[in-house]
């Protein structure tokens, strides 16, 4: 098999969506049975496994406050806002992880 074997499929060739509020407890998203939206403890313990398991990437899905949406997407440039301070959560703790936004 493995010398007629045309694909290999790893942990390293996925991409791990996190789906982040700004709440200190997980939340299930309704729509997505089995999927939540991670608090920051549960995001980075989620990226601690999953980088042990072999995935190296990831990318955030924040759940951004209605007020603080704009025609703009103002909160996007936000540096202190709910994306800018988990990929720097991820970045100092697992410098070798790949936070897609």
């Amino acid at each position: 098999r493995n010398m007629v074997r045309e694909n290999i499929v790893t942990p390293a060739n996925f991409i791990y969506p996190l789906f982040i509020h700004e709440e200190d407890h997980n939340t299930p998203i309704d729509s997505m049975p089995g999927c939540s939206r991670h608090c920051e403890e549960s995001m980075m313990k989620e990226v601690g496994e999953s980088l042990e398991l072999g995935v190296g990437a990831f990318v955030l899905f924040p759940k951004v406050d209605d007020a603080l949406k704009t025609n703009l997407a103002c909160e996007a440039y936000n540096p202190e806002g709910i994306v800018h301070r988990s990929i720097r959560m991820i970045k100092e703790k697992y410098p070798e992880a790949i936070v897609v936004t």
